[in-house]
């Protein structure tokens, strides 16, 4: 029988699915089935996947209908014991699934185990280590405090309690898995491991960053409110029937070359805070490489190099 189900949902994914693909069918850990959900890509993406033999890896089309219905779609075809999510642009560590399956078969009272996560570049080029400071425990605290602290892409979470609460819904048409992630908290304890679970590939034609930052804010802030509603009362106004209508102003998109820098720049002050004045340097001329005609990117290495820690 399988033992765990990795469900990616693809859509025009082409210039990284392959890699993506190959991250999961080279782990350390081989009881596993791939699930392509190929949510009716119009680009090579289901070419690329039809060339990789691999008796693990499934495909099966998607209704174009959002990517929680994608999601959906393939957690209602799994048959393994364990579910992870990976999307189509980015990578797992190989020895993620092996490490997260024994921690799980040995720790029955939690539903799900965690981890940190990095961000690649569009080269697969490490950038951030996110949660660098944080130490390993349980998230029930956490949640309750309306905190999400890493990526669902980072969880492993027991199939039969994802499908017990219905996987994503529709009505999130981004942060999905913000609503999934606290949705899932309050069915039992979650634990999360001080370790890098997953790599995080930031590029324009991400879902992240192909639409208004206005949307994206208002999706992530109604799965927290909607998540304390439901700690308060017992359900939430999605459940209940009532809408709430995403703004629709069009404003300027969250650009991944701009958060790129940011990440950056602000790591080279991370170090330099922590009296690392090496490290922060170094940060900071990667900051250059990456953008060699920023000014700031520039003006960020001077600060760096002669502020006194």
């Amino acid at each position: 029988m399988v033992n765990v189900s990795v469900v990616m949902p693809a859509r025009n994914a082409g210039a990284f699915i392959k890699e993506s693909i190959k991250s999961i069918l080279n782990q350390s850990y081989k009881n596993l089935e791939l699930i392509v959900v190929n949510d009716q890509s119009t680009d090579n993406t289901l070419e690329i996947i039809e060339s990789i033999n691999d008796r693990r890896l499934i495909v099966i089309d998607g209704p174009a209908t959002g990517i929680s219905d994608a999601f959906n779609t393939g957690l209602n075809f799994t048959k393994g014991k364990y579910f992870c999510r990976c999307d189509a642009d980015d990578l797992y560590p190989l020895d993620r699934i092996e490490e997260q399956v024994n921690w799980l078969e040995l720790h029955q009272n939690y539903i799900a185990v965690c981890g940190m996560f990095s961000s690649i570049d569009s080269k697969g080029r490490q950038l951030i280590q996110y949660n660098k400071d944080t130490i390993s425990s349980c998230l029930d605290d956490v949640f309750n405090k309306g905190i999400v602290r890493t990526h669902f892409c980072t969880f492993m979470t027991r199939t039969e309690v994802l499908k017990e609460i219905g996987g994503c819904r529709a009505f999130f048409v981004t942060a999905e898995d913000i609503d999934l992630q606290f949705r899932l908290s309050e069915q039992g304890s979650i634990y999360f491991f001080a370790k890098n679970m997953y790599f995080y590939r930031l590029h324009e034609a991400s879902i992240t960053h192909s639409q208004a930052n206005e949307r994206r804010i208002f999706y992530e802030q109604t799965a927290r409110d909607f998540h304390q509603q439901r700690l308060k009362t017992g359900s939430d106004d999605l459940q209940k029937g009532i809408v709430h209508e995403p703004p629709i102003k069009k404003i300027e998109k969250h650009s991944s070359f701009n958060q790129i820098k940011e990440q950056l720049i602000s790591e080279s002050w991370y170090w330099h805070k922590k009296k690392k004045k090496i490290n922060a340097i170094f940060v900071a001329l990667r900051v250059i490489k990456f953008f060699p005609f920023s000014l700031k990117s520039w003006k960020n290495l001077i600060l760096v190099v002669l502020k006194v820690a």
